[in-house]
């Protein structure tokens, strides 16, 4: 008998890559293997890729016993169309289904009420299964936008259908065309127009084909937004530490109020940051003559006269990638590149700089 869902022992999706409404519940008493459940056929999994459980002693594996006789990964049971497959991984273990031991790499279906075994049995290292024909029942919906796992996986030996039918060659082009991109992007031969562009070309397609998107910025996984958490207190530097940091200077052309990381820790220290480094030369020039420290010395600042005046900015540079996003795209769709954006620039006048050229 299944264990008590009230007793409090039961995680959620344990192992990696997680597996939406799937449960663990440690060993019962007079047991050595911990109980998994898996509810087939749920709204949350019913349009993902057939399921995987990896078993083993491994901290990825979603049932994971805790022996030292056996492998970080043992087997893994998967499920494929209608049927579900138990595969041995590991040379280190014995793997039988009943009395039968499978070989290396060795794939057999799962029954239900069948029984399979991490040693040669007898062993308490013994698994029953329960498979429920009914909880199949989503694959026979009339809606094709709710056909689980509709189009195979590129890797065959992780792919979740041997009967799913092939992609349509709109979106093979359209996968093709996205490597393009990418490649481009990668030799800078890119703007962010284009990347503007293109984002709705393919959001043609993919409506076409009845795949929508949902933005992770606003509700990843229909979850509230994570809160940033707190900012650890500035602590105090070791003495060698604190004369270290204290030669570093942040570079010309940051924004006047952009303090050094350490700054507030240096503080504590009794230390003053030293003041940044300003352009005393003239702009950059394109021909390479001079070298080394011959072109724009930085050196100390003299006096007001010593700094050179800021240039005014585009004030559409100054609002947040947020908005800039949602400006160029009505539709929201965009926002789902928003935490790679900020995750790689800090401002959007620095990836002006970086990506803009002669207004383009």
């Amino acid at each position: 008998a299944c264990s008590d869902w009230d007793d409090g022992l039961w995680e959620e999706k344990p192992g990696h890559p997680i597996v939406d409404c799937s449960w663990i519940h440690p060993p019962p008493k007079g047991h050595s293997l911990p109980e998994f459940e898996f509810e087939e056929g749920h709204d949350k999994n019913k349009n993902d890729p057939c399921p995987t459980f990896l078993v083993g002693s491994g901290e990825d594996c979603h049932i994971r016993i805790d022996h030292d006789a056996l492998p970080e990964r043992a087997c893994r049971v998967a499920k494929e169309g209608r049927q579900w497959l138990l595969e041995r991984l590991s040379p280190a273990v014995a793997v039988h289904i009943g009395a039968t031991p499978l070989a290396v790499g060795q794939r057999a279906q799962l029954n239900n009420n069948d029984i399979f075994s991490l040693a040669v049995p007898p062993t308490p290292f013994t698994y029953q299964v329960f498979i429920n024909d009914a909880d199949n029942w989503y694959i026979d919906e009339a809606n094709v936008k709710e056909y689980p796992n509709k189009y195979p996986g590129r890797h065959p030996r992780k792919s979740s259908s041997l009967e799913t039918p092939d992609a349509p060659e709109e979106l093979k082009r359209l996968a093709w065309q996205t490597d393009q991109m990418r490649r481009r992007s990668e030799e800078d031969q890119v703007r962010v127009a284009d990347w503007s562009h293109f984002s709705q070309y393919v959001k043609r397609h993919y409506y076409e084909h009845g795949i929508t998107c949902t933005s992770w910025a606003e509700n990843g996984r229909n979850l509230p937004v994570e809160v940033k958490s707190k900012s650890y207190s500035p602590r105090k530097y070791p003495t060698w530490i604190s004369n270290l940091l204290l030669q570093e200077r942040q570079q010309p052309g940051m924004e006047v109020d952009r303090q050094l990381p350490f700054a507030s820790s240096l503080r504590v220290s009794g230390l003053e940051p030293r003041e940044p480094l300003v352009y005393t030369g003239g702009q950059p020039l394109l021909d390479p003559k001079p070298t080394g420290s011959q072109a724009n010395p930085l050196t100390e600042p003299t006096g007001l006269s010593a700094r050179v005046p800021d240039l005014q900015t585009n004030m559409h540079l100054k609002q947040s990638f947020r908005d800039w996003l949602q400006n160029m795209d009505d539709s929201s769709f965009l926002l789902q590149y928003h935490d790679t954006i900020a995750a790689n620039f800090d401002s959007l006048e620095q990836l002006h700089e970086i990506y803009v050229c002669n207004g383009e």
